[in-house]
C-alpha cells in the first residue's frame, strides 16, 4: 500500500520531471494523436542520507540522497528520492501543455505551486473514496480517479479541446494534467484541476448540486458535521425561489451550459 507521504512525493517528482522535459520540446500545434500519447518514466529507489551526495529532487526535502543502485534504469534521468521504486505516466502531455497555456498557467508557476511545498491532503474524501490534495498556495487541487474515469477523460480530450476554442466562457472544469503513479503493484491515477474552493474563503452554506433529485439529500450523518455539504433536494427546500440573476447573465449562463453539454 502506498502511503500518503510517498504518494505526494512521487506526484511532485513526476510532475517536476514531465513538465521540465516538456519545456525542452518546441511548441507546435496539437495533433489528433497527441490526445492518446502516454509517456512513462521509471524512478528507481534512492535512500537517505550520505553527506556530499546527490541533492534530492524535491525542494522541501532535507536530503541529500544517494541511489541504492547507481547503474539502475532511470538513475541518469530522474532526481534522487528516498521512496520505493515507482513509475510515473503522463497522459497527453502536449495537449495538456496547450490547455495550461490557454488557461494562462505558465510552466514555472505550475511547478512552483505544485512542487515547491508539500501537498496538503484534504480530510473529506468524496463519495467515490477519492483522495484530494491541494497545492500549498491553494491554486490547484489534485484528485485520485478510477481507471474508467481517467480513460473517459482521455477519450473526452478532443471534444474538450474543441470546446475550449469555440466556447471561451465554458464552465467545464479546468483540467491541467492527467497522470498515473505505479507503485507496489498499484496504479494510482490523478487529475490536476483548478481549485474553486480556497481554504481562505469562509463558506456559510455549501451545496453539491448535480442536477438530479435521485438520492440527492444530505444524510443525517452529514448534517451533523460542523460544515455539512448539502445536496439538490436540500437546496430546493432551503432556497425554493432559487438564485436571482439579471436577464443578460441568465441568458449567457444558459447558453454556456447548453454548449458545454455538447462535449
Amino acid at each position: 500500500q502506498t502511503t500518503s507521504s510517498a504518494l505526494k512525493g512521487a506526484i511532485q517528482l513526476g510532475i517536476t520531471h514531465t513538465v521540465g522535459s516538456l519545456s525542452t520540446k518546441p511548441e507546435r500545434d496539437v495533433l489528433m494523436q497527441d490526445f492518446y500519447v502516454v509517456e512513462s518514466i521509471f524512478f528507481p529507489r534512492w535512500v537517505l542520507p550520505l553527506p556530499g551526495t546527490i541533492p534530492c529532487g524535491i525542494p522541501w526535502c532535507q536530503g541529500p540522497c544517494v541511489p541504492v543502485f547507481p547503474g539502475s534504469e532511470g538513475s541518469n534521468l530522474t532526481p534522487a528520492h528516498h521512496y520505493n521504486d515507482f513509475r510515473f505516466k503522463t497522459y497527453a502531455p502536449v495537449a495538456f501543455r496547450y490547455f495550461r497555456e490557454l488557461f494562462g498557467i505558465r510552466p514555472d508557476d505550475y511547478l512552483y505551486s505544485l512542487c515547491n511545498e508539500p501537498l496538503i491532503e484534504l480530510s473529506n474524501s468524496g463519495a467515490s473514496g477519492s483522495l484530494f490534495y491541494v497545492s500549498g498556495d491553494d491554486e490547484f487541487i489534485i484528485k485520485t480517479v478510477q481507471h474508467k474515469e481517467a480513460e473517459f477523460l482521455q477519450k473526452l480530450l478532443p471534444g474538450y479541446y474543441m470546446n475550449l476554442n469555440q466556447n471561451p466562457r465554458t464552465l467545464l472544469p479546468k483540467f491541467y494534467g492527467l497522470y498515473c503513479v505505479q507503485a507496489g503493484g498499484k496504479n494510482i491515477r490523478i487529475v490536476v484541476m483548478n481549485n474553486l474552493l480556497p481554504r481562505s474563503v469562509k463558506m456559510h452554506l455549501k451545496y453539491d448540486l448535480k442536477g438530479s433529485t435521485y438520492k440527492r439529500r444530505a444524510s443525517q450523518k452529514e448534517r451533523e458535521k460542523v460544515f455539512p455539504t448539502y445536496k439538490d433536494l436540500d437546496f430546493m427546500q432551503d432556497i425554493p425561489d432559487g438564485l436571482f440573476l439579471d436577464s443578460d447573465m441568465y441568458n449567457a449562463l444558459c447558453k454556456t451550459l447548453q454548449r458545454d453539454c455538447l462535449v
